[in-house]
């Protein structure tokens, strides 16, 4: 049979974030499919305890260090799968000379030299940027430039790797959350109940977009005051601002967070597919309600969720975070009469296919 093949999966993994939970799991149907494979995660600086992956993959090896990885960590591995989300990105505006010259050469080490030596990184649905500093931006083009297969998953990722002088084996593919779309036909009778779901984030990286959690308070107390629906407040992950926590307590407004542990993925996805309306500042949300067919907003706090509303409509309703709640309102009742196309996630759908194939390829030999 010969020795197991390596295969170190990377991303923001084992987080308990619902969005890379589901990437996740859609991974290890990939890697479920090869023969003879060990399969693992890294956990540097661990804190948290990421053991509730092994619902997922009950043989998968979790390395867990209180300080950076080794060196020479991934010249142990033969292939190095990203298995999507935005792990390319960085807000500082500035990087010191020092620091950057110091990156550098550890990128040399940790990402080249394994490279030289017979390691191979892929990955789908890779999402990069935004840049506030060029210096990240080139030690990020580095470590990109060792990738053997890249998948972006929109246009502003594309643009980004472009200028980093990413040229060969590069494609322009949605993520694997779009792979669900099956569920949405197995859900078309599903009864809808009268409830609206929010599902917002806190943006530290931007102060001035927190003003959206308190215009989707505003305006969940104008839906529960003004139409026969409730609202349900769905959080991804959990906050690290637990002011907001309270707040939706104080109004009595019903509150459900992520937890692997207590429900699965497609349970998840019920939440969304029982609703009459998805208002949300989260892409993998919006993905999530348009498979199961359920109208949404978008809060556009990212590009990408501009990017994610326009597989769904062709004229997408998108808010920007800054809004004051007559905005929202508007919104609100403009959503009731636009219809949802399916033509665009299609074509998503078979780029998606043919890219996984390659992927699946690529981990296979």
């Amino acid at each position: 049979m010969g020795s197991k093949k390596k295969i170190l999966l990377q991303g923001y993994i084992g987080h308990r974030n619902f969005g890379d939970d589901l990437l996740l799991e859609l991974a290890v149907k990939r890697v479920n499919q090869l023969n003879n494979v060990d399969v693992y995660v890294s956990f540097p600086f661990s804190k948290e305890d990421p053991d509730y992956l092994y619902n997922y993959l009950p043989k998968i090896k979790i390395i867990k260090t209180k300080q950076k990885l080794p060196w020479l960590f991934y010249a142990q591995f033969d292939k190095v799968y990203y298995i999507g989300g935005g792990v390319f990105f960085d807000y500082r505006t500035n990087m010191k000379k020092a620091t950057y010259f110091k990156r550098y050469l550890a990128n040399l080490i940790r990402f080249n030299l394994p490279r030289l030596i017979g390691t191979e990184f892929g990955g789908i649905g890779i999402g990069i940027g935004p840049y506030f500093n060029d210096r990240t931006r080139n030690l990020h083009g580095q470590i990109l430039k060792n990738f053997k297969i890249l998948g972006v998953r929109d246009q502003k990722s594309w643009d980004e790797a472009d200028a980093m002088g990413i040229k060969k084996n590069m494609h322009l593919s949605n993520d694997l959350s779009i792979e669900y779309g099956n569920f949405l036909e197995q859900n078309k009778s599903r009864k809808r109940i009268d409830e609206v779901v929010i599902c917002p984030r806190s943006y530290g990286h931007k102060k001035v977009y927190e003003k959206h959690l308190g215009q989707l308070l505003n305006l969940a107390e104008y839906i529960e005051e003004n139409t026969a629906m409730k609202t349900h407040w769905i959080f991804l992950q959990h906050e690290k601002n637990k002011n907001i926590y309270a707040e939706i307590n104080k109004a009595d407004f019903k509150l459900t967070i992520w937890n692997p542990n207590e429900c699965s993925i497609l349970d998840f996805f019920n939440f969304f597919s029982q609703a009459k309306l998805t208002i949300s500042s989260r892409m993998h949300s919006l993905y999530v309600s348009g498979l199961v067919g359920t109208p949404f907003i978008a809060i556009e706090l990212h590009q990408k969720l501009r990017y994610a509303s326009e597989l769904f409509y062709e004229n997408p309703v998108v808010i920007k975070p800054e809004a004051n709640l007559n905005e929202y309102i508007q919104a609100f009742n403009e959503i009731e009469g636009l219809k949802m196309t399916t033509s665009k996630l299609k074509q998503e759908q078979e780029s998606l296919r043919k890219l996984d194939s390659l992927m699946v390829n690529w981990l296979n030999t």
